[in-house]
């Protein structure tokens, strides 16, 4: 058995693994463990012709009905790992940002609190410069290690090369991220552990919590609240049924599982409609949601 095929998942459920209990079929989807399974699955040539959807945590992405026909990576094995360097942390695409925010509390390292409260892995993190708490990825990065398709190779590029801005992050064209460099600075753990608790606080008092939810659904327009455009276009109908606005953050949905991904973005077009129509302002999606 060759080595694309060992690692090869066809007919991959999405709405198995997805935040929202939702999503089409991916028809093909590689599990990579190294830079060789890399390297090796993107020498063959008709691979590289085929459009390309990296997965994380399925926290922030949604694959409609009909499924996803190109090629899917998943990163594992080594780009779930986390090394403590003399001036930074290496931190491996597939790590969840849960996960490196206790494992800086762990090993008293500061900073990184603000990532307690996000779903996502730290790829996507890159990828869209998440943040929360007035924070986001890139005031802490120092590099990002990728793939290029193309070249077949990794490279290194320094946060000081590239452009990050509100939710935009590293979007380089036929590149796979596969690691992060971040900044080092210790603290004291119980100061450490006290702002994880507050930030978990807060995210409980304002978000919808035990239900399937994507975290907010559009970005905030410059100097402009997201929900709060919502709030003032809708009706009540919208905070009702299978797929809903939630009550606490009009800018989150709540959806029933196995609900067709295709109705929920119909919805969210809905939403579009109606702020669009009352305000003039058209909101950009945070939710990627793939048709292919």
């Amino acid at each position: 058995m060759n080595q694309e095929n060992k690692n090869l998942v066809t007919n991959y459920s999405s709405a198995k693994y997805s935040w929202l209990k939702s999503g089409g079929e991916i028809s093909q989807l590689y599990k990579i463990h190294n830079e060789v399974d890399l390297i090796n699955l993107f020498s063959i040539n008709d691979v590289k012709l085929k459009s390309l959807l990296v997965i994380g945590n399925l926290s922030n992405t949604l694959i409609k009905d009909d499924g996803y026909k190109g090629i899917a990576i998943k990163l594992l094995g080594d780009f779930t790992n986390i090394q403590i360097n003399h001036d930074h942390l290496l931190v491996g695409a597939a790590v969840l940002d849960n996960y490196l925010s206790k494992f800086c509390y762990q090993n008293s390292i500061s900073g990184y609190e603000f990532l307690y409260t996000i779903p996502g892995s730290i790829g996507g993190n890159i990828f869209m410069n998440a943040g929360c708490f007035n924070q986001e990825i890139k005031d802490k990065l120092i590099s990002v290690i990728y793939f290029d398709i193309n070249d077949n190779k990794v490279y290194e590029k320094n946060i000081s090369e590239l452009q990050f801005y509100y939710r935009k992050g590293f979007q380089k064209h036929n590149t796979i991220i596969l690691y992060g460099k971040f900044k080092v600075s210790h603290a004291d753990q119980k100061d450490i552990k006290r702002l994880m608790q507050e930030y978990e606080v807060i995210r409980n008092q304002t978000q919808p919590q035990k239900v399937n939810c994507c975290g907010s659904i559009f970005k905030n327009p410059k100097n402009q609240s997201a929900w709060k455009l919502i709030k003032s276009s809708v009706d009540e109908s919208f905070y009702n049924g299978p797929i809903k606005l939630s009550k606490i953050h009009s800018n989150f949905f709540e959806n029933e599982p196995n609900i067709s991904a295709n109705s929920i973005d119909l919805f969210i077009s809905k939403i579009q409609k109606r702020v669009k129509d009352k305000h003039k302002v058209i909101l950009e999606k945070e939710l990627r949601i793939i048709d292919c």
